[in-house]
């Protein structure tokens, strides 16, 4: 099954104790949704990763658009069009080491946002708690808790948590 429910509660000390129940069970919630900040709920959600390799993702643009602005130009100037000038040498590296350095520092922001952009799920159009219209009550006076959906943890979480309701969203 996929998908995701949401169980509602009155209060934010509700929602505090009932994820603590649900994290100590061994099932976390992914998310809690609150008309205003609660720092309590926090330590009992699911635990992200917070190391993104975004840095990796800009270091490898970075170098293979490094190699590939030197390439372009060392092929540029020694095979496709090579002009002796002043007796200099076709492949004059010196010369070749701005090119590469721009289109490094291009590449590396480029592939930097995209990947941040990508990470982070801002490329999902469409997410199914925007299908639940208690959600818009999350904003004025419900706190709600939001769960992956994973079979019977529906039925368990309506019976330990004593939540005033459970709504179940498909994607």
């Amino acid at each position: 099954m996929t998908g995701y429910f949401l169980a509602e509660f009155p209060t934010a000390r509700a929602l505090v104790a009932a994820a603590r129940i649900a994290r100590q069970e061994g099932h976390p919630a992914v998310d809690a949704l609150t008309p205003h900040p609660v720092e309590e709920v926090e330590p009992e959600l699911t635990r992200t990763s917070s190391a993104a390799p975004v840095g990796w993702v800009m270091f490898i643009a970075g170098s293979l658009g490094a190699i590939l602005g030197y390439f372009m130009q060392w092929f540029s100037a020694v095979v496709d069009y090579p002009v002796i000038s002043g007796n200099r040498p076709l492949h004059s590296w010196q010369v070749f080491l701005l090119v590469p350095y721009e289109t490094a520092i291009l590449s590396a922001a480029i592939a930097g946002v995209l990947g941040w952009m990508y990470m982070c799920g801002l490329l999902q159009l469409h997410h199914p708690l925007f299908d639940a219209r208690v959600t818009l009550r999350a904003s004025q006076d419900r706190y709600l808790l939001v769960f992956r959906d994973a079979g019977e943890l529906k039925t368990w979480a309506s019976q330990h948590l004593k939540p005033l309701a459970v709504h179940e969203l498909r994607s």
